[in-house]
């Protein structure tokens, strides 16, 4: 997508190539727009990074085999003129429209993500949310698209120092410098893809925006450079003009049904990537051909849209954040506006960014280098500015149960609810309000089998009680904690992500989830050494266990914990509603409501509890939510930080009526 095309005096603008630009930019920014028409648009990305591998590769095999050597000062200095100008202004006015038009739920991540795109590591900030329990309930950034621009830059950064290494060793053992460079890539694409189809099958969340999982298509690219007789790319002009027209039309055919029958429930990348990547291989292998009057990818309006691809890029997916923002549904007039601003923006853009700063303005090659490393600042200073400022809101959990702040009392007991007054927490704190255990780094991630404790309650305390389970049992650990503290008790806590405490089998993504099972066994080995008198525990829906496992794989636990002494307190399930409440209380809070009978599943607990005396279960949904409906906003006090969990500080107003249940 942001390959150079500025070195001319070899190879000009193959307008093949920039109407295959244009082609994938399209499937991306109509997907993006309808994903239901084109399920497979995503491709495109796959096609700009075949182009890219190519372009580069071809750049620097040109720099090294015809003039003699790798300049990195100028290749890099061609990569901050030709990328950074627009990708920062882009980043600085998603970050500015972000505080404008987007709700103050959604300005710590999106100020994170900025500074991780200006760095270009927003790759691995998603694929760190694809695998983080928390993360993976955040809403769309405007900035999330900079993924594929991050890998194709790490790509930039290492690939030239790579081929220096290769070309040096080549000189040391008189090798053919062409011959080590085709032998390395192969290398590199072989590896990098076998890696993509283990990952894909293992990780398939963290394997869409991992570097090592894509950077075969770039290598694959760089291939077809190497291939290149003259160095020149133009890999078809000597074949006869219907193989080459063959070749063209297969390779469309490949990416264009990849685009129509791929979708969200295909493996990829992995080995199904391997036909959009091949056919771009076949699209810029078969040159320049027009044949008749087929204007195909020689088509006006599909150069004019490659020549501006980038910014088109850049741009769309911000436009699409910010109007999805306030409705979520874009039909036909919304989605064709969309299409024309972004193209008008993207115009004044390639006219006044990309193309102004394009060339150099003067003989020396580090300025754009230092400039550009200061415009790299100055963005993520701003982007940190911001996070910084949100950090130091405090929640002033101290007005809890104020004339003001009633919480479940307005549903458990009536209570007047005052209007007009800011709830608690801000919707700038909402994503943050989370249990003590997240940022003490007890809660334990998907990956973890260790059964790491934190300590609350009263440290001092004779009496231990003990919390166990997933991130539903971890959301009520303010309110036992409030408990535990005020009983002088001591309070250890055990949880992990999407891990029941129960002993049947659960899956993650699909899978069999054996740490869930290692962390359980070391939890109930550390119960058993730490002897409590109680544990608390609560859990999600895991709609892949059947419930007769679950029921029995949870008594069987529970009575273990009883013949020790241990009497078991377990919540129902909280509901999931049906909105976002950062997104649905900035549009219109009275819209933030679910019908309860639609989102309140069954009481799994109380039927494995039934037969078992040592074990009580506690329903506190009507402190959640009303006989009918579930809203977002209870007595002043937001009831949800995302679809499925509560605020810490809603949870925190519910530990009288968690102590009165369960007879504490």
């Amino acid at each position: 997508m942001a390959a150079s095309l500025d070195s001319k005096r070899n190879q000009g603008l193959r307008p093949e190539i920039q109407g295959l630009r244009g082609l994938a930019v399209a499937l991306v920014v109509v997907f993006h727009i309808w994903p239901a028409t084109l399920p497979g648009g995503y491709v495109g990305v796959d096609v700009f990074f075949v182009i890219s591998g190519f372009l580069i590769t071809g750049l620097l095999a040109r720099m090294a085999l015809l003039e003699g050597h790798i300049s990195l000062m100028a290749f890099y200095s061609r990569r901050v003129r030709r990328l950074l100008p627009a990708a920062l202004l882009t980043l600085l006015v998603a970050l500015a429209g972000t505080l404008v038009l987007l709700s103050s739920a959604r300005w710590e991540e999106t100020a994170t993500q900025v500074a991780a795109s200006a760095l270009y590591a927003q790759n691995w900030r998603l694929a760190w949310q694809a695998v983080d329990y928390l993360g993976a309930e955040e809403a769309a950034s405007p900035v999330q698209h900079f993924w594929s621009l991050s890998i194709e830059e790490q790509f930039y950064i290492v690939w030239p120092m790579l081929m220096m290494a290769v070309l040096w060793l080549a000189s040391r053992f008189r090798l053919s410098p062409r011959g080590a460079l085709l032998g390395a890539l192969a290398v590199v694409f072989a590896g990098s893809l076998s890696v993509s189809v283990f990952v894909t099958r293992s990780d398939p969340a963290g394997a869409y925006f991992f570097t090592h999982t894509r950077l075969w298509e770039l290598a694959l690219g760089g291939l077809l450079a190497l291939a290149a007789p003259d160095l020149n790319g133009d890999t078809g002009h000597k074949a006869a003009l219907p193989l080459r027209a063959a070749m063209q039309a297969a390779g469309l055919a490949a990416i264009g049904a990849s685009a129509l029958f791929f979708s969200a429930a295909t493996p990829f990348p992995g080995a199904y990537a391997l036909l959009p990547t091949l056919g771009s291989v076949l699209v810029i292998a078969a040159g320049d051909i027009h044949p008749g009057r087929f204007r195909g990818l020689h088509s006006a309006v599909l150069r004019f849209v490659g020549d501006r691809s980038y910014s088109i890029y850049l741009w769309h997916w911000p436009l699409i954040v910010f109007y999805t923002a306030h409705r979520p549904v874009i039909g036909l007039a919304a989605g064709l506006g969309l299409i024309v601003l972004t193209l008008a923006v993207s115009h004044l853009s390639y006219r006044f960014v990309e193309q102004r700063y394009r060339r150099p303005r003067s003989d020396t090659e580090w300025k754009p280098l230092a400039h550009g490393a200061l415009a790299v600042a100055v963005c993520v200073m701003a982007a940190g500015g911001l996070n910084y400022a949100l950090d130091r809101q405090a929640i002033d959990t101290s007005l809890i149960g104020t004339s003001d702040y009633p919480g479940p009392a307005a549903l458990l007991a009536n209570a007047v609810v005052p209007p007009g007054v800011e709830l608690l927490p801000s919707l700038g704190q909402l994503k943050r309000d989370v249990p003590i255990v997240y940022r003490l780094k007890c809660h334990q991630e998907q990956s973890s089998i260790r059964a790491v404790g934190c300590m609350l309650g009263d440290p001092n305390g004779t009496t231990t009680i003990v919390v166990a389970g997933d991130s539903h049992a971890a959301q009520w650990i303010p309110a036992i904690d409030r408990i535990a503290k005020d009983r002088k008790w001591k309070l250890i806590t055990f949880t992990k992500a999407a891990c029941p405490f129960t002993r049947a089998a659960v899956k993650d993504n699909g899978k069999p989830y054996e740490a869930c099972a290692k962390w359980r066994d070391n939890v109930l080995a550390e119960i058993r050494r730490l002897r409590p008198d109680l544990m608390f525990t609560s859990q999600s829906r895991y709609s892949s266990t059947p419930e007769p496992e679950m029921i029995e794989g949870l008594r069987s636990i529970w009575a273990e914990l009883n013949e020790q002494g241990v009497r078991v307190i377990a919540i129902r399930n909280t509901p999931y509603v049906k909105f976002d409440p950062g997104d649905c209380l900035a549009a219109d809070p009275a819209k933030c409501v679910t019908v309860r009978k639609d989102v309140e599943a069954g009481n799994v607990l109380a039927v494995a509890a039934a037969p078992l005396p040592g074990v009580r279960v506690v329903d506190l949904n009507d402190a959640l939510c009303s006989r009918e409906t579930c809203n977002a906003v209870v007595g002043n006090i937001i009831v949800w930080r995302d679809v499925h969990h509560m605020t810490a500080t809603y949870a925190l107003a519910l530990a009288p009526s968690l102590a009165k249940a369960a007879g504490l």
